[in-house]
């Protein structure tokens, strides 16, 4: 009888496949849109299930999904709901973590204590207050704004379940270097061929998308990512990484290794030129500084800066007059030049009266499109910050821009403190890296709203689980 019910179950499931090939091979045919829907589901729930069964894989298969997931809504022709697809995702993380338990290091975090941790509360505590607030566009706006930033909360806790010793520290660093090569490496092609024809098809359907790659200088690229801004932010934090990787040892880092990581900074350095986020451009000196002023004992520090000063000064001062590339790179760093840098000044000057008025600001989700999207008539619907200080301020108010940046300063805090802690050349490296992306990403605030990108916002959250996780889980021996 037993042998019976298990002979019953292999031969139901081969029933079903041999009843559902042709079904699908025949829907295919016959309607590729059905047939493409039904391929994605199938893969989609493999991956739903892989998350629920391997937590730490599914982590990885989520930011994988969440910085390409783009392309594949441009290969559709049209936007998508791909909010929820990443939501599902990471539900499917969260649930696994939950289920197996997480892992026993996490219990060694000081969750009543850290001051990062505390900030965070405080943080979605103002996100809290906003529903009340009654210059506020209404409590279905709010939700739709905690939904991300539940979002955001869910990944630092996973990550607090994944990093629980620096290999799986090294193991992440070495995942984002190669995934973000790919995307430089694709981002170069869009630049040398042209945009493919369903990227061009989508970026003329819709106007916004259309007015932030083509400008008057030529394209902006923006590889498998939502927008060229966001890119050029990832870009430049990673082309961070790759040159403080490069002023390790030898025995920290072979020569054929820093070989790899030398193309891969220049593959980045080209993507971030093509992409014409002058942010930045800003952002790579200024993150490089905090690296440079905590190894200036070391020599290859002080060569890497050289190069790199000397470079710059090619760059800004060289006889290049006729590539757009370097003319946009120049006018970020000489702004005056450049008359949309002097009109968002204009714009910060005349809403200063609404920030003074509103002491809790004037709810999340109403500035910009967001605004104008969420919360029409609204005051300041449609009005363009280009700021994530000036958004935090107008939004949340004062308290919502102090905890901004506390955020901010407690994460590279935790950072340097690492740095000093840890006993490995290569792990320190990886702190003050953390550090200088952070920091480039705190200046970059002030002329881009960069922490509300879904992609700088996701590698924010896992530099914050990193820092935590090595400040009580860390052991020299």
């Amino acid at each position: 009888m037993i042998t019976t019910r298990r002979n019953i179950k292999p031969a139901l499931l081969a029933a079903v496949w041999i009843v559902l090939v042709p079904l699908l091979a025949w829907l295919a045919a016959s309607d590729v849109k059905a047939g493409a829907m039904i391929a994605v589901g199938i893969i989609g729930g493999a991956m739903c299930l892989t998350c629920l069964v391997n937590y730490r894989l599914g982590y990885y298969i989520y930011i994988t999904v969440t910085l390409c997931i783009r392309l594949g809504e441009r290969m559709s022709g049209a936007e998508q709901q791909v909010g929820l697809v990443m939501d599902a995702l990471l539900w499917c993380v969260l649930f696994g973590c939950i289920f197996q338990r997480g892992h026993e290091s996490a219990k060694k975090v000081n969750y009543a204590k850290d001051p990062l941790l505390i900030t965070l509360y405080l943080y979605t505590l103002v996100q809290i207050i906003e529903v009340v607030n009654p210059a506020g566009p209404g409590f279905l706006v709010w939700v739709i704004f905690m939904r991300v930033f539940i979002r955001n909360l869910i990944m630092v806790y996973i990550g607090l379940n994944i990093f629980n010793s620096m290999k799986d520290v090294r193991t992440f660093f070495k995942f984002w270097l190669v995934i973000s090569t790919l995307a430089a490496v694709y981002a170069c092609i869009q630049q040398w061929f042209g945009l493919p024809s369903y990227e061009l098809a989508f970026i003329a359907r819709y106007p916004e998308k259309f007015r932030t790659v083509i400008i008057l200088s030529g394209t902006r690229v923006y590889s498998f990512m939502s927008d060229p801004a966001v890119f050029g932010i990832l870009m430049a934090g990673n082309i961070a990484i790759c040159v403080i990787l490069l002023t390790a040892s030898k025995h920290a880092i072979s020569i054929p290794k820093k070989l790899l990581i030398l193309i891969s900074a220049g593959l980045q350095m080209l993507a971030l030129g093509y992409s014409g986020t002058r942010t930045g451009y800003v952002m790579l000196p200024l993150g490089l500084l905090i690296f440079f002023i905590a190894n200036l004992q070391k020599r290859n520090t002080i060569i890497i800066a050289m190069v790199c000063g000397l470079v710059g000064l090619v760059i800004l001062y060289g006889p290049f007059h006729g590539n757009p590339t370097i003319i946009r790179v120049r006018t970020a760093f000489l702004g005056k030049q450049d008359e949309s840098v002097n009109v968002r000044e204009v714009n910060r000057h005349r809403i200063q009266p609404y920030i003074y008025s509103h002491p809790i600001g004037g709810g999340l989700n109403t500035t910009g499109g967001n605004g104008a999207t969420f919360a029409p008539g609204h005051e300041l619907a449609d009005f363009q910050t280009d700021n994530g200080y000036l958004r935090a301020v107008l939004e949340t108010g004062w308290l919502g821009l102090l905890v901004c940046g506390a955020y901010f300063f407690f994460i590279i805090q935790a950072a340097i403190i690492n740095f000093f802690k840890v006993k490995d050349e290569l792990d320190k490296l990886l702190m003050i890296s953390i550090a200088a992306v952070v920091f480039s990403i705190a200046i970059a605030q002030y002329a881009q709203d960069a922490v509300s990108l879904v992609e700088s916002a996701l590698l924010l959250n896992i530099f914050i689980a990193i820092v935590i996780k090595v400040r009580y889980t860390y052991d020299a021996s």
